[in-house]
């Protein structure tokens, strides 16, 4: 699975059937993580990718009713791999 940047916007990054897109409230004064609206190509909100402190990264918090299929799953997992390491100044796997 491949997250691919939207141009040169690091704001916005697409998976296979899906778009990661930095929600405005990443920028907040105070916050230290971002939040990630996560959407199928077609315009569907499907959740979002947030920080969860108890576990110490990046988790998925998907809206009701969604169903997903393996390559989506895939693609949100590889994202959050991607951006728990950035946020902790590793090298995502």
């Amino acid at each position: 699975m491949t997250i691919i940047a939207v141009g040169s916007d690091p704001a916005e990054f697409e998976g296979t059937h899906i778009a990661f897109r930095l929600d405005e409230r990443a920028g907040a004064p105070g916050r230290k993580t971002m939040i990630w609206n996560i959407s199928a190509k077609a315009g569907d909100q499907l959740g979002q990718v947030g920080w969860f402190a108890r576990w110490r990264k990046y988790c998925f918090f998907p809206a009701p009713n969604c169903v997903f299929e393996e390559t989506c799953l895939l693609d949100i997992a590889q994202f959050i791999i991607e951006r728990t390491a950035e946020h902790k100044g590793k090298k995502a796997i």
